[in-house]
C-alpha cells in the first residue's frame, strides 16, 4: 500500500501505536542489519530522530555518543562501528528505538517505505480497517 496519500498525521498516530506493540529488540535487530545501508539522507534523518529522543530524556547528543563509546563526528561519518555503537546504547534505554522510529516517521512520512515490511504491512492492515 502506497502511503502517500495518507495525511501526515494521521500516519505518524498510527505508526506510533503500532510501535507499541513492537518487539523493540526486534526493530533495533533491523536497525543493526540496516544502518550501514541506509541512503546518506535516511540515516541522517534517523540519526536526528534518535539524538532528539535522547534529548527528550535529558540527555545530549554528545552525551548520548559518549555513552556509546564514541563521538558525534564518528557516528555522522560511520566510521566504525559508531552507528552501531549508539544503536547499542539506545538499545539499553527502554523504548528509545520506538521513539525514535515515532519521531523518524513524524518528520519524514515520505520515508515511511524503508522502515521494516512487517511494519509497513501491519500499517497497511490498520489504516484499511474502517474508522470506528
Amino acid at each position: 500500500m502506497p502511503f502517500g496519500n495518507v495525511p501526515p498525521g494521521i500516519l505518524a498516530g498510527a505508526v506510533e501505536k503500532l510501535l507499541a506493540k513492537t518487539d523493540e529488540d526486534e526493530l533495533a535487530a533491523f536497525y543493526q542489519r540496516e544502518l550501514s545501508a541506509m541512503p546518506a539522507d535516511v540515516f541522517a534523518v534517523f540519526l536526528e530522530a534518535m539524538f532528539e529522543a535522547f534529548r527528550e530524556r535529558g540527555e545530549s547528543s554528545e552525551d548520548a555518543a559518549e555513552g556509546a563509546g564514541t563521538t558525534l563526528e564518528r557516528i555522522a561519518a560511520r566510521e566504525s562501528g559508531a552507528p552501531q555503537a549508539l544503536l547499542a546504547y539506545a538499545r539499553s534505554n527502554p523504548d528509545l528505538i520506538r521513539e525514535s522510529t515515532a519521531l523518524f516517521v513524524e518528520r519524514r512520512p515520505d520515508l515511511i517505505e524503508t522502515l521494516p515490511s512487517s511494519l509497513q504491512a501491519a500499517l497497511a492492515d490498520r489504516l484499511a480497517e474502517p474508522a470506528t
